[in-house]
C-alpha cells in the first residue's frame, strides 16, 4: 500500500512538471512569435518579393544568401503552426509579394498539439482561400511536410498527398520536396539534420535544388515586369 502511495504521488509530481513545462514553453513560443510578427509589421512584403513562409526549418535559411540579388523575405517563426501562419497573413499578403514559398504543419504534428489531419487540412484550406481572395496574383508553391522521425513518415505522407489535392484546387504549384529528404523508413536523411527535424546546410542546399528552376522562371518574367514598371534594371 505504502509502495503504491509512493508511486501515485512521483506519477502526480511528475505530470505537475510536465504541465508546468508544457506552459513556460508556450510563453516563450508566444512570446517569440509576437517579437517576430512586430518585426515584420516594420519591415512589410512588398509587391515583387519572393517570401518564404513557415516555420523553424524556413527561419534557419539565410534565404539572401542562397538567392543573392533576390527580393526575398524570410517569413519563418520558430514553433510556427497553420493556426500561427493563418493568424499572421495580413502582413503577407497586404504586400501583393510576386510568390510565396509556404512549407508549414510539421508543428502541428505531434500528439500534444491535439490536432487531427481534418483539423490541419482545413486551416491549410483556410490559409489558401486568402491568398487567392486577397493576393490573386501572387503565385504560391505549396511545399510538402518535411519527413522528420520515422514515426512521423506515414501521417506526413498522407497529409502532402492532401496539400497536392489542395494545391491543384487552388491552381497553386505543389513542390513535393519529401522524396528527396526522406531515407528508405520515411525518415529524414541522417545526413541532412542532426536532432531529425531541423535541416543542416547541405539540407537547405537540397531544398534550393528542387527550388531554383521556380525561383528562375519567376525572375523571367514577373519579377522582370515588376522592375521594368518601377524603372529598376535587373
Amino acid at each position: 500500500m505504502l509502495l503504491n502511495a509512493i508511486l501515485s504521488t512521483l506519477l502526480v509530481i511528475t505530470l505537475v512538471y510536465l504541465v508546468l513545462a508544457r506552459m513556460a514553453a508556450e510563453r516563450l513560443a508566444r512570446t517569440h512569435h509576437e517579437q517576430k510578427c512586430d518585426f515584420f509589421a516594420h519591415h512589410p512584403v512588398k509587391a515583387g518579393d519572393i517570401v518564404f513562409l513557415g516555420d523553424s526549418i524556413t527561419d534557419g535559411a539565410r534565404w539572401d544568401e542562397l538567392f543573392p540579388g533576390l527580393p526575398v523575405k524570410n517569413r519563418g517563426i520558430n514553433a510556427d503552426t497553420t493556426r500561427g501562419v493563418l493568424a499572421r497573413l495580413d502582413s503577407i499578403l497586404q504586400g501583393q509579394p510576386a510568390a510565396i514559398f509556404l512549407l508549414i504543419g510539421t508543428n502541428d504534428l505531434p500528439w500534444f498539439m491535439f490536432r487531427s489531419d481534418r483539423d490541419i487540412l482545413e486551416t491549410y484550406t483556410a490559409i489558401l482561400e486568402r491568398c487567392r481572395r486577397e493576393s490573386p496574383n501572387t503565385q504560391v508553391f505549396v511545399q510538402s511536410i518535411l519527413p522528420r522521425a520515422r514515426g512521423y513518415a506515414k501521417r506526413i505522407l498522407r497529409i502532402n498527398a492532401e496539400l497536392e489535392r489542395l494545391a491543384h484546387r487552388f491552381s497553386y504549384t505543389f513542390v513535393n520536396l519529401f522524396p528527396h529528404f526522406a531515407d528508405a523508413n520515411g525518415q529524414i536523411r541522417s545526413e541532412l539534420s542532426n536532432d531529425k527535424l531541423h535541416l543542416m546546410a547541405i539540407g537547405y542546399d537540397l531544398w534550393v535544388e528542387q527550388i531554383k528552376p521556380l525561383i528562375e522562371n519567376l525572375t523571367s518574367s514577373t519579377l522582370s515586369e515588376f522592375h521594368q514598371t518601377k524603372g529598376i534594371s535587373y
